[in-house]
This record gives C-alpha cells, structure tokens and sequence, in this order.
C-alpha cells in the first residue's frame, strides 16, 4: 500500500493562520463590547464638563430601564451628532428639534422616544420653548432696527433657537442677515452667546428663553429683548436603529414617568436653570408645524467670521 505523504504548513501560511485567528477575535471583542454598551450623546449647549454633570443622572436612568450600561457623550456640534446617528455609534441622543425634523426621515431606523418639557410661568407643564433675539440693557442697541451695520452672533447651524428659528423670525421682518449686520458670528454654544455679548464683540445675539433665564440669574438684568419667538417644540429623545425594540419601549416608559423632583429634572435645574418638568409622548407629528415652519428657510451663506 502506497503511503502519501503529508506536506509541512509553511512558515507564511502558518502566520497568515495566526493573523486571521487575532484578527476574528478582536473582532469579535469589539462586537461584544459594542453590544455590551450603549452611547447616549447630548449636543454642546452648554460647557462640555457642565454638560456630562446635568446629563449623567438621565444617562444613568436609561442604564436602569434597559439594564444595559449607558456611556455619556457630549458630541463636539450638532452635525457630529447627526453623522453618529446614522452610523450607528450613537444608540440615545438628546436630538434639537430642529435636528430631529430635519434629519428623522433619512437617518434609517430612528425612533422617536419623547419630548422635553418644562414648567412654564404659571407651573403648567409645556413641551415648548423660546428663541430669543438679546442686545445688552445698557448700550446702544434698543431695537432691532439699532442692530444695522452691527455684529451679531448666532449659535450653530444646526441648532433650532439659537439658528434656523431666529432666522426665519428676522427674515420675516425683511432682514436679510448677510447684509444687514456688520459681521456674523456663529459662536457654537448659547452660553457663548451671552459671553460675547458681555464682552462687547457682538452687539446682538440670539439664544433660547432658558439660556436667557440662566444667564439672568447669573449676571442679572443685564439684557435686553429685542424680539422673541412662537412656540418652539422642546428636543427630542431618540434612539438609533442598534438599540432592541424592547429597550427602546422600556425607555419611552420610563421616561413618560418622570416627575419634576426626580434626579435627572434636579440636574437640569442646578446645572442650566432650566425649569425642568419631565417627559411627554407626543409622537413625530407633534414636530410637523416647526417641519412645515422651517422648511422655507434656506441657508442663506450668511458670512461667517472667527469668534
């Protein structure tokens, strides 16, 4: 009987083999780690550290309803917050309003959750909010009209009181930003807004009611309102197309049945003054006016300068 001999692997083939079996288990390892983990992102509103502080008590809530760890995230601006989405590195958001009419329709799988709410004047519970247009009490700035030839400062393109709704408000009144003010300055946070105004590089800017709010409360009366905005539906909550249906219901829940003394409403109003009240489901068609109110609004190519 002829015996056939069995050819020696070679040193090449053998480290190929090795190669592959590292390869597989890391990626297996990181698919683990993904699965084992999801991201809850909040936009930049407010100093980043600020941020992770008021949000960690909500990021820490969706842990305990899913029984998956959650990992906070502060996003460096509104469009990273967008692109995370729709990758997927990004299961929760805490999405603008704007954001989430904009871009819900093309970010495959997204799921509305709830909406924000807050109390208003009179203690009622309200899922809308305010852009407001500020120039500072003493100076020369008493109206829009005093803002000619003026700089102004906006927050970010992406964002819907600190933007598209002022926008929309000054274009309503035949201003055309591009031309109107001396130079335009998109700042990124609210708060820097405020700062800018302080310092006296900007003559007018626009933030919402609740930046304002704050920024009384820290500084005093030292605003001015110039103009001030429809209803605005507060942000959205979301959830992207890796977290399991049965997660993202139990969120939804759990956040429809948060009272204004629980931990996450305390955050918001220690760290931003925000007269925070919970969470409402409303649905997608709650956002279909702000949809139909911003969809004129083109980008005008205002020009931008260093701020």
């Amino acid at each position: 009987m002829k015996t056939q001999r069995v050819r020696p692997v070679s040193r090449s083939c053998f480290r190929a083999f090795l190669l592959l079996l590292v390869a597989l288990c890391f990626l297996r390892l990181s698919s683990a780690d993904a699965s084992e983990n999801y991201i809850f992102a909040v936009y930049p509103v407010h100093d980043p550290n600020r941020m992770l502080t008021a949000f960690q008590p909500l990021a820490d809530f969706i842990a305990a309803e899913t029984g998956v760890p959650v990992r906070l995230v502060v996003t460096g601006n509104y469009e990273e917050m967008t692109r995370r989405l729709a990758d997927g590195s990004v299961h929760f958001a805490f999405f603008t309003s704007s954001g989430y009419v904009k871009h819900a329709s093309s970010i495959p799988g997204l799921v509305y959750l709830a909406t924000y709410a807050e109390l208003d004047a009179k203690g009622l519970v309200t899922p809308y909010y305010h852009s407001v247009i500020l120039s500072l009490e003493e100076g020369p700035v008493d109206a829009l009209a005093d803002l000619k030839g003026r700089n102004f400062g906006f927050t970010d393109k992406d964002s819907t009181s600190g933007y598209k709704v002022p926008l929309t408000m000054l274009r309503a009144l035949g201003i055309d930003p591009s031309s109107f003010f001396g130079k335009l300055f998109f700042l990124g946070r609210h708060d820097a807004v405020v700062e800018a105004l302080r310092a006296g590089s900007i003559q007018g800017g626009a933030v919402s009611d609740g930046t304002l709010h704050n920024a009384v409360r820290q500084y005093g009366d030292l605003f001015r309102v110039l103009a001030v905005s429809e209803p605005i539906p507060l942000d959205a909550v979301v959830a992207a197309s890796g977290v399991a249906a049965e997660h993202a219901e139990a969120v939804r829940r759990g956040l429809a049945s948060l009272a204004p003394d629980s931990a996450p409403m305390r955050a918001f109003r220690e760290q931003f003054g925000w007269p925070a009240a919970g969470f409402v489901v409303l649905g997608d068609e709650f956002y279909e006016p702000l949809r139909r109110a911003l969809e004129p609004a083109e980008d005008a190519g205002e020009r931008e300068a260093d701020g």
